[in-house]
């Protein structure tokens, strides 16, 4: 792998997890209204992990151990060219769990 393929695989990963978050959040939403302290169920982020996996596999052919490798490997949590994708990972993850 390669560091501008390592990127694009984060960009898919960042794309599809505010597609797939989406309709959490606003089920979510929907349940404070009655349930004010209502959370997201850890099996549904989990579950959300694993599909992502999947489609990462699918659509690129690498595993998950080998997308964190490629990240160790090209430093990408200190690289700045990573900085506005790993936010907007973080950011995405951060609003759907304080939902």
């Amino acid at each position: 792998m390669t560091k501008d393929k390592l990127k694009e695989v984060m960009v898919f990963n960042a794309v599809q997890l505010e597609k797939e978050l989406a309709p959490i959040r606003k089920e979510l939403a929907e349940a404070k209204k009655s349930t004010p302290n209502a959370k997201i169920n850890p099996q549904v982020i989990i579950d959300l992990q694993q599909k992502i996996s999947d489609a990462v596999r699918a659509r690129f052919g690498f595993s998950d151990e080998q997308v964190m490798a490629a990240v160790d490997k090209f430093g990408a949590k200190e690289d700045p060219g990573f900085k506005d994708v790993l936010a907007r990972i973080t950011n995405t993850l951060n609003n759907a769990l304080s939902t």
